[in-house]
């Protein structure tokens, strides 16, 4: 396909180009600049009217979507969760794995790997993100602690083997026994580690940091803080972050995990470079006012309310049900963050951290998928690789 988008507010790692264009042919944008578009063109023109033109977006983090979650390894699963969230803007996706047992895990992987290139699944998925099983149980969240264990060597090392083309990162507990070998295995294979469910403290985190350790899944959920024993303070994960300007963090920006002003706060240190705004979205991403159920090991119910899956006594969070465009307009309308940095979060910064040098940008020669949004961040139109998907 090729096409031209014009009368466009094209957000570019530059700035925002009013009355911009973007022309893309074969999957690939080929210019970039202000409206003067008049010469005859032999392909679609398509008309933003005046509304934002973003790179899609990228979301490392999410189990699920319109009913599905990836481990109920289906093809109608990986279909229908790439369509929900790339309807919503999301063209590229990491599909995320909670904690189960080894033949789980390899079913799951299985399945993703089968289908990922399906002509029914419309975004990009660019690699499968491990949430588990190598967790702390004082850290579980909604998650099933009967899955939670120590590193076992054969067990990843036999994962890694089979998938390892597939797996992206692998969040886990540091304190944990073997963790620094397991982080080792990580960097050798050029599988991203991560820091999640974890009650490590500074000094378990500086076990593995010299080992490529630079990012933390979903920051203030199931994640450490600074703790006392005998009277000496100890930092945790959440300050461990903060201190190292090279840790990447994570944000559930759904308006519901975290407030706005805890974004806020969490984008003044560490900045929109290191900072990626992820939906966790559990099975009903995309979707809402349903209540369901949703399986973790055993039967977890939960209700869907505020936006939020919540478990039935109103306790606790069970998961996000937020798509991209939702984080954004919550960072924007909400946390009063600038529109470019919040696209940032979404969009160049992920790409960075994963080395998607073609992924994230609107510019010549980057791959185009694009999103088109008005003001209030409600989506109208979805490119991904040169085509319209929606």
């Amino acid at each position: 396909m090729k096409a031209v988008i014009i009368n466009g507010k094209i957000i570019t790692p530059e700035g925002i180009l009013k009355n911009g264009h973007v022309v893309f042919e074969d999957g690939i944008i080929t210019d970039v600049g202000t409206n003067n578009f008049t010469k005859e063109f032999d392909g679609n023109i398509i008309d933003a009217q005046g509304k934002y033109v973003s790179p899609g977006f990228i979301d490392l983090h999410v189990h699920g979507g319109a009913g599905f979650r990836f481990v109920d390894a289906t093809k109608e699963a990986v279909t229908s969760i790439a369509q929900i969230h790339a309807k919503h803007g999301t063209t590229t996706m990491f599909p995320t794995l909670s904690s189960f047992d080894y033949d789980t895990m390899v079913k799951i992987l299985d399945n993703i790997d089968k289908y990922k290139n399906d002509s029914e699944v419309p975004l990009n998925i660019a690699g499968v993100h491990m949430e588990g099983p190598y967790c702390s149980k004082k850290q579980s969240g909604a998650q099933s602690v009967n899955n939670y264990r120590d590193p076992v060597e054969s067990e990843y090392k036999s994962i890694i083997e089979k998938y390892g083309a597939l797996i992206k990162r692998w969040s886990y507990a540091p304190e944990n026994e073997g963790s620094v070998e397991f982080q080792k295995y990580l960097q050798k294979n050029n599988i991203l580690g991560a820091i999640a469910h974890s009650d490590a403290t500074y000094d378990d985190i500086m076990k593995v940091y010299p080992y490529g350790l630079r990012t933390v899944t979903h920051l203030y959920s199931c994640t450490s803080t600074v703790t006392r024993e005998n009277g000496f303070r100890r930092l945790g994960i959440i300050e461990t972050a903060y201190l190292y300007d090279d840790f990447y963090v994570e944000a559930i920006a759904d308006g519901c995990h975290m407030p706005p002003e805890l974004l806020k706060m969490i984008y003044k240190i560490k900045g929109d470079k290191r900072m990626c705004l992820v939906t966790d979205a559990t099975r009903y991403g995309g979707v809402e006012g349903d209540t369901g159920t949703s399986k973790r090991g055993a039967e977890v119910d939960f209700i869907i309310e505020d936006g939020v899956a919540k478990l039935p006594d109103r306790s606790a969070f069970v998961g996000s049900i937020a798509t991209a465009d939702r984080l954004i307009r919550t960072c924007v309308k909400k946390a009063g963050i600038p529109l470019e940095s919040a696209v940032r979060m979404m969009t160049a910064t992920p790409a960075e951290l994963f080395n998607l040098s073609n992924k994230g940008r609107i510019c010549v020669n980057c791959d185009a998928d694009i999103v088109i949004f008005d003001d209030d961040i409600n989506v109208s139109k979805v490119i991904i690789k040169g085509n319209l998907y929606s």
